[in-house]
């Protein structure tokens, strides 16, 4: 390189032209080369009687559409507490956008993931070193187990 020139810079992608098409938790994924998708048991919450947690296998999905050409790199999907504290965390490959192929689709899967306590979750699908590009809650709640007392409920007054 001659003096005095600067390195190219990488291509960044425009995330302006980047749309979220879907994002949910769901318990199974299946699908046929070449043929649909099928989602089982779309999920908005876990219920646990005891904490930690463990949870069998579940999916994050995510879909993005790109209105130009891209490649979305360093892409992963996190899980965080209440207070932004990482709980667990899948890379993914990076998102290639082409004029025949526009939409990306991300089906990750967590595994005997344990959540710490009950409370509000986020899963966030990051690229790059740190762009948010879409996330959802999960809401995690104790549900007393069989033989348990449930808790006992105020009225209101009357």
């Amino acid at each position: 390189m001659p003096r005095g020139e600067k390195p190219a810079e990488p291509h960044l992608p425009n995330m302006d032209l980047l749309r979220t098409q879907m994002a949910f938790a769901c318990e199974n994924v299946t699908s046929e080369p070449g043929g649909p998708v099928t989602i089982q048991n779309i999920m908005d919450g876990i219920a646990a009687a005891d904490f930690p947690a463990p949870t069998g296998r579940w999916f994050a999905i995510f879909c993005f559409f790109s209105e130009a050409p891209q490649t979305v790199p360093n892409c992963r999907v996190v899980v965080e507490d209440q207070k932004g504290e990482l709980i667990a965390q899948q890379v993914v490959k990076d998102m290639a956008f082409t004029p025949e192929n526009p939409i990306a689709r991300n089906v990750v899967g967590f595994h005997g993931l344990s959540w710490p306590y009950p409370g509000g979750y986020l899963i966030k699908f990051i690229a790059n070193r740190d762009d948010v590009l879409a996330y959802f809650p999960l809401w995690v709640q104790h549900v007393p187990s069989t033989g348990e007392e449930p808790a006992p409920q105020e009225s209101a007054p009357g």
